[in-house]
């Protein structure tokens, strides 16, 4: 008993395999890592070729791992990611669904294509992805999904419509996929980050920095590596019975919003 409910039993990722899109850069600078530390094999995916040397820094430190490039947005291009990623190594058994863009416009100066563009790739691609992948997760009677959403879909800011539209139906999705897969083996749960320091974040601004860092409990931005822990509850054993869920992992920044 003491052995199966040990940390290194519960959140171990041995022998896993992790298909992770939006793998290049971002929030995946931490989860690639922390995934291949927990013994995942990864499946990496990533339009931008910055996901080969992603994966070569991986396998230089011996995690195995699997780099693919297409746009998440074509959707035969996914269904051939999917077929090499089960040829490569049998099964997928945890789907992060990291894939995003940010169109940093006022809502009375977002156009069509900016609309189009972020809702393409920050929500109907993760449908079509975590479809795909439920589909093989089904089959194999247990896998775990991981859309990732935002402290946005909770709170917003000026300038973010679409991407704000989209991380709140990624929330919502996520609740509808998770009763529509019960009793399968296969759970859906979302992780929203607070305000993380990455390449698309607006860390640089030093005013916008520090007032973020000052309002947050914990006092500073969030790093990507910040991400790992909640991640692999949600991907292991440890998170088994978790369902359906939002995550926050946001330093406090919500519980002193209203």
């Amino acid at each position: 008993m003491l052995q199966q409910l040990s940390p290194a039993t519960l959140f171990s990722m041995r022998d896993r395999v992790v298909f992770m899109t939006g793998a290049a850069g971002g929030i995946a600078a931490g989860l690639a890592p922390g995934f291949a530390a927990a013994g995942a094999r990864l499946v990496l995916a990533d339009r931008s070729d910055a996901v080969l040397a992603r994966a070569e820094a991986l396998r230089a430190e011996g995690a195995e791992v699997l780099p693919l490039m297409f746009d998440v947005t074509d959707l035969a291009a996914v269904d051939a990611a999917f077929d090499q990623a089960v040829a490569a190594y049998g099964r997928i058994d945890v789907l992060v669904n990291n894939a995003a863009v940010i169109v940093r416009k006022p809502f009375l100066e977002v156009e069509a294509a900016d609309w189009q563009r972020v809702i393409d790739i920050d929500l109907t691609a993760c449908f079509h992805i975590a479809q795909r992948a439920a589909r093989r997760m089904v089959a194999q009677g247990s896998g775990r999904i991981i859309n990732m959403s935002s402290i946005m879909n909770h709170v917003s800011r000026p300038n973010l419509t679409p991407y704000v539209t989209a991380k709140g139906a990624i929330a919502a999705m996520t609740r509808s996929m998770a009763a529509d897969l019960a009793a399968t083996g296969v759970t859906v749960n979302a992780l929203a980050p607070g305000y993380t320091v990455t390449e698309f974040s607006e860390a640089k601004k030093k005013d916008f920095h520090d007032f973020i860092a000052d309002w947050t409990p914990l006092r500073r931005w969030g790093r990507p590596e910040d991400l790992v822990g909640a991640a692999l509850l949600l991907a292991s054993d440890a998170g088994g019975y978790i369902n359906g869920q939002v995550l926050y992992v946001d330093g406090g920044f919500l519980a002193v919003t209203k």
